[in-house]
């Protein structure tokens, strides 16, 4: 014992090493405390419960900035609704006036109701008619089982319930319409409709679809459809085995075809992103269209829908519901959700649209609730990890989710191109819940090059989220530019990358427009859909406590509810469900409205035969020409400016604005008490555990593995690796933007020529990601290194033209940053511009 105190005396740095002298806790012993230990413990304990103060005064300064910004947000937003009613109000009050000063004499008021009266009459016996239509659709549709709404042939080609782990998924073949021809060597499309209460088919709803765009430009198409409903054991895993499937039997079907490209509408996009982590050998570009992999993510006082499950409850509430219905979810309450989001155009506006025009809008009414109307069932094991892992947890987007044990889900693990296409228009997914997964999932753009990834992201303005499959616009816009750089898509350097789309002039084959990729950072994307994340810290509270209510449910009520159901309740339960009651009653099977259908067509027929005579006497005629008589089809009114018309359009505006104001007072009224509760200090503890898997130190990803791997061959090589990172210096260092030609001429030099020509794709990616990362984190030492790999004047010269002929001879004597990165390099390998003529 005195040797070690006598060598503690002599080496002091020794022993304060041993003895930890600078942590809090080192006089922890089996010794009782002196005087001095107790005073020091005194003030640790002092300055610890100070920092606790300062970080929970921290946590209720968010919480006060937070319900003041949301309370500043919606006065804000009030104030702009009430002067856009009152503008609304006082034009239909403008209108009413100047029509009632045309109907200066009772005898025109009379004439003016008449003529409204048996216009409306019939418009409402045609509506009626329409709708008992829809009824008959819906038991017809029903009885066959919920086919998908494709609006072309198809050939199953595999059946997923046949498979060792079954599922009700179904693998499609579109067979091209007449006209259409498709080349089985050309990349096939394989599009995954969302399963999220409807069935498939939304994706080609239309011949000018995201169907129609792929056939179009001679592509083999598949489609991923599903059962109503789904198979005993089935779960998400098994819905992307199956998917797995899918793609690989595509492949085999086109063996000389690059890698088909994925498609995802809506939850469909998770779908493929989740397919892809979990399956490496999926490489070809996957296409997420209004996908919601972010679900915490949202604008303040914009996105309310995202605070329900912090108000209504957790997961237990799907499994409730799964567990009244005897083991499967009602799809139906997933499109009642929907449909509460927008009241007025759910419960009143389309059918008053299809009110002002019967005739012309029947069959777009019938063919979209047609796919509107049919209700699929998931199991209780599938809902409850959707709401779990993507709607409460966000376990994809912080890469810590599980597809089952075992199998996690890591989005750095995809190997395929990524394309997010999402739209300010969309309140179902709005953009950060689109986009905000990169982020999350990522430490910075340079983490997304480290893992070879190329992720490209578009933002449209306007469109709404079905709008995003369904619309002729976008899909003869954006989905047609999207396809035109698919086939090119994987030599692009990786890293983010924004898509813009101009220009399009043309039609059919003669199309013409302009694709920009413009690479950007997280900085840029953060700003693109809202630079302020706070609020999302309060969602990780709302995870922690749904998993203990799930655990009380569980072990409490769950028992009790399941011993209470089986398959005749369900069945009650589901029937009566107010979607399918008010399509189920008002069908042929409803005397009352066999009647009104009957009516309606004996008063068009009528109509006709009077219409086809000159019944109206000439000195009437005369007296009275402003007004037209009733003709089929009906067009709103008769005309545009009769009294008890503007009447109908300030009464069918005011209910607008009521159900309009209903709807944002209880999205505020959500938000607000979300906030009020979730966003406390003691909350914000109790969700502290909660993160991702991420490297959050920005300044430690140079010291990742891959990166030294990389850095490690940057003198390895020749002519390959020096034309490669020669062409992404131009474009990380000097230009960050892309266009069509010039990636149309960089898939020409890295695929078509030699000797480029006969590399294997997986060593051409591979080449691509090793020069990305030597360029991004050596740069100096990447240019200097040029000359190793090109020992000859002669390859020098050659692929100095490879690299001008890519970026443009004109972009490269302009853009100064080109130049200058030109200059450099001709200085490195001791080149002029005459040998380069």
């Amino acid at each position: 014992m005195s040797d070690i105190i006598e060598e503690n005396i002599e080496n002091p740095d020794k022993a304060e090493v041993w003895q930890s002298l600078h942590n809090p806790h080192h006089r922890i012993t089996g010794t009782l405390p002196s005087f001095h230990d107790m005073v020091n413990n005194h003030f640790y304990k002092a300055e610890m419960t100070a920092d606790d103060i300062n970080r929970q005064k921290h946590y209720m300064e968010d919480s006060a900035s937070l319900l003041v910004e949301v309370t500043s947000k919606h006065l804000k937003q009030n104030q702009q609704q009430i002067q856009e009613n009152v503008q609304t109000l006082n034009d239909n009050s403008n209108a009413i006036v100047k029509s009632w000063q045309k109907t200066y004499t009772p005898e025109r008021l009379w004439q003016e109701w008449l003529s409204y009266s048996a216009d409306s009459s019939k418009r409402l016996l045609q509506t009626a008619d329409v709708l008992k239509e829809r009824g008959d659709i819906f038991l017809e549709h029903e009885q066959a089982g919920c086919p998908p709404v494709l609006d072309y042939d198809y050939e199953i080609i595999m059946d997923a319930s046949e498979f060792e782990r079954p599922s009700n998924y179904v693998l499609l073949k579109i067979t091209p319409p007449a006209g259409v021809i498709t080349n089985e060597d050309n990349r096939p499309y394989i599009i995954i409709d969302p399963r999220a209460g409807h069935g498939a088919g939304i994706g080609g709803f239309k011949h000018e679809s995201q169907v129609g765009v792929a056939l179009n430009q001679g592509h083999p198409v598949y489609f991923v459809a599903f059962k109503r409903l789904p198979e005993p054991t089935q779960t998400i895993a098994d819905v992307t085995y199956a998917e797995g499937r899918f793609v690989r039997e595509v492949q085999k079907r086109h063996p000389k075809a690059e890698a088909p490209v994925l498609i995802g509408n809506c939850q469909g996009g998770w779908a493929a992103l989740i397919l892809a982590a979990t399956n490496p050998d999926i490489t070809g570009p996957i296409v997420m269209n209004g996908a919601p992999v972010s679900a915490w993510s949202g604008e303040v006082g914009i996105n309310p829908m995202r605070y329900k499950a912090g108000v209504n409850g957790g997961t237990w509430l799907s499994m409730l519901s799964a567990d009244m219905n005897n083991g499967v979810f009602d799809g139906a309450w997933l499109v009642h959700n929907f449909e509460q989001m927008t009241p007025y155009r759910n419960y009143i506006g389309k059918y008053y649209d299809l009110y002002k025009n019967p005739l012309a809008n029947r069959q777009r009414f019938l063919d979209f609730e047609r796919w509107w109307g049919g209700f699929f069932l998931m199991n209780d094991e599938e809902i409850s990890w959707i709401v779990e892992n993507i709607f409460i947890g966000n376990r994809i987007a912080r890469n810590t989710g599980q597809l089952e044990k075992g199998v996690n889900i890591d989005l750095r693990n995809v190997k395929a191109p990524l394309i997010a296409f999402a739209s300010r228009g969309d309140d179902i997914t709005p953009p950060p819940q689109a986009l905000a997964w990169i982020l999350d999932a990522y430490t910075d753009e340079r983490d997304i090059e480290i893992c070879g990834q190329r992720i490209i992201y578009m933002i449209h303005e306007q469109v709404g989220h079905l709008g995003i499959f369904v619309s002729s616009k976008i899909a003869n816009h954006e989905h047609t530019g999207i396809a035109s750089i698919m086939d090119m898509i994987e030599v692009l350097p990786p890293g983010l990358y924004e898509m813009d789309i101009t220009n399009m002039e043309g039609s059919g084959q003669d199309k013409t427009f302009s694709v920009d990729l413009e690479r950007r950072t997280f900085e840029d994307l953060t700003a693109a859909i809202g630079e302020d994340r706070t609020d999302e810290e309060a969602f990780k509270a709302v995870h922690r406590y749904s998993m203990s209510q799930t655990q009380a449910y569980e072990h409490n009520l769950r028992p009790l509810i399941k011993a209470m159901s089986n398959e005749t309740s369900a069945q009650i339960l589901r029937s009566l469900h107010p979607l399918r009651l008010q399509r189920s009653l008002w069908s042929s099977n409803n005397p009352l409205a066999t009647v009104a259908s009957n009516l309606s067509k004996t008063m068009t027929d009528r109509l006709e035969e009077k219409q086809s005579e000159d019944y109206v006497p000439a000195k009437k005629q005369k007296t009275y020409s402003f007004y037209a008589k009733p003709k089929l089809p009906a067009i709103e009114s008769l005309q545009q400016d009769n009294l008890f018309l503007q009447v109908e359009k300030m009464f069918m505006d005011s209910v607008r604005m009521t159900l309009d104001f209903w709807r944002d007072w209880q999205g505020r009224y959500t938000e607000r008490l979300f906030f009020g509760i979730w966003s406390m200090p003691w909350f914000r503890q109790y969700g502290k555990p909660v993160g991702s898997r991420r490297l959050l130190n920005e300044d430690s990803l140079h010291e990742l593995p891959k990166v030294d791997k990389a850095l490690a061959k940057i003198t390895e090589g020749g002519f390959n690796e020096a034309v490669v990172r020669m062409l992404i210096l131009g474009n990380i260092v000097a230009d960050n933007n892309i266009d069509r030609n010039q990636l149309l001429r960089l898939t020409e030099v890295l695929t078509e020529q030699e000797p480029f020509k006969h590399i294997p794709q997986a060593d051409l990616a591979s080449m691509i990601r090793t020069q990305t990362i030597i360029v991004r984190f050596a740069e100096d030492e990447s240019i200097k290194t040029l000359s190793t790999l090109l020992k000859t004047k002669t390859d020098r010269v050659k692929a100095l033209k490879l690299v001008r002929y890519v970026v443009g001879e004109k972009l490269v004597e302009q853009d100064l940053d080109i130049l200058s990165i030109k200059k450099r390099i001709e200085s490195e390998l001791n080149l002029s511009d005459a040998d380069l003529a």
